[in-house]
């Protein structure tokens, strides 16, 4: 419950911030709608699986250079965010993300708000298991040249 009615917040501050009125939504039809919903989903499933390879080059290519990224209580803009997942392979052994759901909500041709919903499970150098169960991502996906970037990106987890 929570969840949905963070995901509500934030679609409705996106829905003002890019004037995205429901005009432009309801002339999409169903079948575009559901086909955007498909692209989208491929991006993310792609992130994920780059992630868990790990490929941090790849997933860091489906990341917008105008990201702004919110991790728990910490603002970033993409350089930041490069930054720590470049540094995970010298603490980290391993790790996996295991998703539960995805959510997708178009608003446009060109702007999607997604929910993932997962496990995150990180191993540490030091033999140490970390594991978020669950672990949240809201993203805004936005179609640069063909291709969705992740333009806005919050990760949100129950505390330890």
């Amino acid at each position: 419950m929570k969840t949905l009615c963070s995901t509500t917040m934030i679609v409705v501050l996106l829905l003002s911030i890019f004037g995205c009125n429901n005009q432009q939504t309801q002339q999409l039809t169903e079948k575009q709608k559901e086909q955007i919903k498909n692209e989208v989903k491929i991006a993310l499933d792609s992130i994920i699986a780059k992630t868990n390879r790990p490929d941090m080059d790849g997933f860091l290519q489906c990341y917008s250079s105008d990201l702004v990224c919110v991790i728990d209580t910490s603002i970033g803009d993409y350089q930041s965010y490069k930054k720590g997942w470049l540094s995970f392979p010298s603490i980290l052994d391993a790790w996996k993300w295991t998703t539960y759901w995805i959510n997708c909500t178009v608003l446009t041709k060109d702007l999607v708000v997604t929910t993932w919903n997962g496990k995150m499970e990180l191993y540490l150098k030091s033999g140490k298991k970390i594991t978020d169960d669950p672990r949240e991502f809201t993203n805004v996906f936005k179609r640069v040249n063909g291709q969705w970037k992740v333009i806005y990106e919050h990760a949100s987890r129950i505390p330890l």
